[in-house]
């Protein structure tokens, strides 16, 4: 069998990640509270992706579930996402912004989150 490489092990997490973040935020939009489902509720970053690295694309403070209007149409609204998230976390989430991990525990992380989202499905 053959071993999956770095950048398909990401987006196997990511898949289990984004699914955990949307259904522990129930499906309301961490920064204006609307109820959203479906392809019009996301898992949104408030440090975005392309800045924050590794240390911040699976940080669960970083990400929050987003109706599609926050996320995309207002461009992550990240002022609102900051006042939501408080100075002291949004300050704390900026100092790891760049922060390179080599080697990073993907195999391990699917695992983790696959447990913490079945448990949230026992939890309704």
């Amino acid at each position: 069998m053959r071993k999956k490489t770095p950048a398909k092990l990401k987006k196997d997490l990511w898949k289990i990640f984004s699914l955990y973040i949307r259904t522990r935020d129930k499906g309301i939009c961490f920064i204006c509270s609307r109820l959203a489902e479906g392809s019009g509720y996301h898992a949104a970053h408030f440090v975005p992706k392309s800045v924050g690295g590794l240390a911040l694309y699976f940080h669960e403070d970083n990400v929050h579930g987003c109706c599609y209007n926050c996320n995309i149409n207002l461009g992550g609204n990240l002022y609102e996402y900051g006042k939501k998230l408080g100075k002291k976390k949004a300050e704390e989430l900026s100092k790891l912004k760049g922060l390179i991990i080599k080697n990073f525990p993907y195999e391990e992380s699917i695992v983790y989150y696959m447990v913490k989202y079945k448990a949230l499905l026992t939890q309704k």
